[in-house]
């Protein structure tokens, strides 16, 4: 995908297209009876459960995910009400007794992501930025259109249709929409994310912003029939079952 290529050259070939942290901590946070340690980056604020033992991939974290968020929100243009705070656990274990829910969400609302060092490095930023994108926030979410999004921006180097494929076997689908609004909107994820990502990368490729960001203002099937027109909606969706192999 296009912002794949172009953050991997952003990173990899010109260091200067975002700001170089020596990271060094800001100061401390205390929350979750936890003493984090606070990052200041210009997009984020990241907070490091144990910097004795994340000070050595810490500058790199904090310099990819600045690059991504420049990135994104290219696409997004978010206006948050408050910068994004990424909590980097190394507990695992306790994240998840003390969250009471496995690591690796973001709290849309408040603008915060509870986060692993190994996430990839979209995933959770594109939940938070595309939630408040354009200044406004959804009247509608629906799990198949916000997990698509959010896998399908995670900038990672994934052949969406491919995994979509995959994902399929075993399956018995017969629709993408048997995801969105049928019978398998509960899929487990290794079903859900791939194909959901695959299709919403499908409709970024189409060239429609307006209707695009439309659509994730409105998430159910209803408002994409209204959006996109019911019979332009059929096609599109037709065309994408024929590419996954329904």
């Amino acid at each position: 995908m296009k912002y794949t290529i172009a953050l991997a050259l952003c990173i990899l070939l010109f260091p200067q297209c975002h700001p170089a942290y020596n990271v060094q901590p800001t100061g401390t946070y205390d929350t979750l009876g936890i003493h984090w340690t606070w990052v200041k980056g210009t997009n984020i604020d990241y907070y490091f459960e144990d910097f004795s033992q994340q000070s050595g991939y810490a500058t790199q974290f904090v310099n990819l995910h600045e690059a991504a968020y420049t990135q994104l929100n290219a696409i997004f243009d978010a206006q948050l009400p408050q910068k994004l705070r990424f909590f980097v656990w190394t507990d695992t274990a306790l994240a998840a007794q003390l969250l009471g829910s496995p690591l690796g969400f973001t709290d849309q609302l408040h603008c915060t992501v509870y986060t692993r060092p190994d996430e990839t490095i979209g995933h959770l930023m594109t939940f938070g930025l595309s939630y408040w994108a354009w200044g406004r926030t959804p009247t509608a979410i629906t799990t198949f259109v916000n997990e698509g999004l959010g896998t399908a921006f995670d900038l990672t180097n994934t052949n969406r249709i491919e995994a979509a494929k995959a994902a399929l076997s075993g399956q018995n689908i017969q629709s993408v929409t048997d995801l969105w609004t049928g019978s398998y909107q509960n899929a487990p994820e290794e079903v859900l994310f791939p194909i959901a990502a695959a299709f919403i990368n499908y409709l970024y490729q189409q060239n429609q912003p307006a209707r695009f960001d439309s659509l994730i203002m409105n998430q159910t099937m209803i408002s994409a029939q209204n959006i996109y027109g019911t019979a332009r909606l059929d096609s599109l969706i037709a065309n994408f079952n024929s590419l996954i192999g329904l």
